[in-house]
């Protein structure tokens, strides 16, 4: 595997050695940005998966007043801009450098597209990538069903009991600081603390940190 080459699910169970021919086969391409250099612009035409090898990408969409909001933090071994590329849809959504970064851009048809060779390689790239595509719209259609909720509290709750019953328990850790799950549900900051202390005070549920119990 080239050095620069991260772990990531799009290569599971793929021979490593395997991998700089495969590279070369789909015309992958390495780019090296310096901090707050654009990946991406909302509007622009996407037809390549970005594969963050090194540094951190901010994902980010504008308000109705042209302010940046951060939607997604990427860092090495996550993918970019994949839903776009594959679907052909152009992204609504922009990519800023939030350091130095090297990212390797893989053209979606290539990658979706069975190789001329008949290579299991390539046929195993094409399955992992619509396995991490399949990941991607089970979590939004959580999400969405979290937002649908029509109070705070209730979004809160939705989240939380999906979390514990996809992990089996009711004490658990979620993926998010307390900034990272405002923003997932759509919240402000200040609002969630607020609905969070007065679960915990109606002996609903404790937390530290990300540490979560249902009571």
């Amino acid at each position: 595997m080239p050095h620069d080459l991260p772990a990531t699910p799009l290569f599971s169970s793929l021979d490593p050695a395997a991998l700089p021919a495969l590279l070369r086969c789909i015309g992958a391409r390495q780019v090296s940005y310096p901090r707050r250099a654009r990946l991406l612009t909302a509007g622009d035409a996407c037809a390549d998966v970005g594969l963050i090898a090194r540094g951190c990408v901010h994902v980010l969409r504008d308000d109705p007043q042209g302010n940046p909001v951060l939607l997604a933090r990427l860092t090495q071994g996550d993918l970019l801009a994949e839903s776009f590329a594959c679907s052909g849809i152009a992204p609504t959504v922009s990519a800023q450098a939030e350091e130095d970064c090297l990212v390797w851009w893989l053209p979606a048809a290539c990658l979706l597209a069975p190789c001329a060779r008949g290579c299991a390689v390539h046929a195993a790239l094409a399955a992992n990538l619509t396995r991490i595509l399949a990941r991607r719209n089970v979590f939004l259609t959580g999400r969405i069903a979290h937002l649908s909720e029509r109070s705070l509290r209730g979004k809160v709750l939705s989240y939380l009991a999906d979390e514990a019953a996809r992990q089996g328990t009711r004490s658990f850790r979620i993926p998010f600081d307390r900034q990272g799950l405002a923003d997932y549900l759509a919240a402000d900051r200040s609002a969630l603390s607020a609905v969070l202390c007065r679960l915990r005070d109606e002996g609903r549920l404790t937390f530290r940190k990300n540490y979560f119990t249902l009571l």
